[in-house]
């Protein structure tokens, strides 16, 4: 019996494909009821921030039509609660610095044929209330 070499590589790529997948804002089901309860009231600000804080990590959230064939709406409110829902994953009081990017052409990172995707940094405020 003889043995293709071909197919470890098929089975790699393969993977490799599938792992990529889509973009995606997190499952809710992931939080904790805490976080579930910081999303609900988390301060999202466009710009800066006079308190002080700890910057916790850069937080992306996306709003993508997938389908070709069917018309979705597209919101930056849908990608403004995905940047809400992955700062709750670090514990953080807030995101600041928002800024959202609106793609429609084919947005190939997220495989998705247009999307609005928006990145701020989610705070931890040292003052915390």
């Amino acid at each position: 019996m003889r043995i293709r070499h071909e197919t470890p590589l098929f089975v790699m790529l393969l993977t490799l494909v599938i792992s990529t997948g889509c973009a995606t804002n997190p499952d809710v089901g992931t939080l904790t009821s805490d976080q579930r309860a910081g999303v609900a009231s988390m301060e999202v600000v466009r710009g800066a921030t006079t308190r002080s804080h700890t910057i916790l990590g850069a937080v992306k959230g996306i709003s993508c039509h997938r389908n070709a064939y069917q018309r979705q709406q597209l919101t930056e409110a849908e990608a403004i609660e995905g940047v809400k829902l992955r700062a709750a994953s670090l514990d953080a009081d807030a995101v600041v610095n928002v800024v959202c990017q609106d793609n429609s052409g084919m947005d190939w990172v997220n495989n998705c044929w247009s999307s609005i995707v928006c990145v701020g940094d989610a705070v931890r405020y040292k003052d915390r209330r």
